[in-house]
């Protein structure tokens, strides 16, 4: 489970961020996770529970905003959202398409008090 890692660098870039803002307490922390990463949110927020516990951050709320795969055709020049992991272009059929979102993973913003 690949889950309690990120939850775990979650929490320490978290941590650092609350610390160098002198904050006292983590309430939230928005996540951008890509469909591509394979995660899975309530996987995650469990793992992250876990790992906050004894914590600023415990009982953070963390939430995770899913973004879907999106693609750019080299042909036709179409910007696309992969649908069912269909990686042709829905405008031309092309197979020459450009992968360009729905790899992130990133912190999007921390809650603090």
């Amino acid at each position: 489970m690949h889950e309690m890692g990120i939850a775990q660098n979650i929490l320490d870039i978290a941590l650092n961020a609350a610390n160098q803002e002198g904050a006292t307490k983590i309430s939230r922390i928005n996540l951008v996770a890509g469909e591509l990463r394979g995660l899975v949110p309530m996987q995650l927020t469990f793992c992250f529970s876990i790992v906050a516990k004894d914590s600023i951050a415990s009982g953070a709320y963390l939430h995770v905003e899913e973004v879907p795969v999106s693609g750019h055709c080299n042909d036709c020049s179409a910007d696309f959202t992969v649908e069912e992991y269909n990686y042709l272009c829905p405008k031309c059929g092309s197979t020459r398409i450009q992968i360009t979102g729905g790899t992130e993973l990133r912190i999007k913003d921390i809650e603090i008090e």
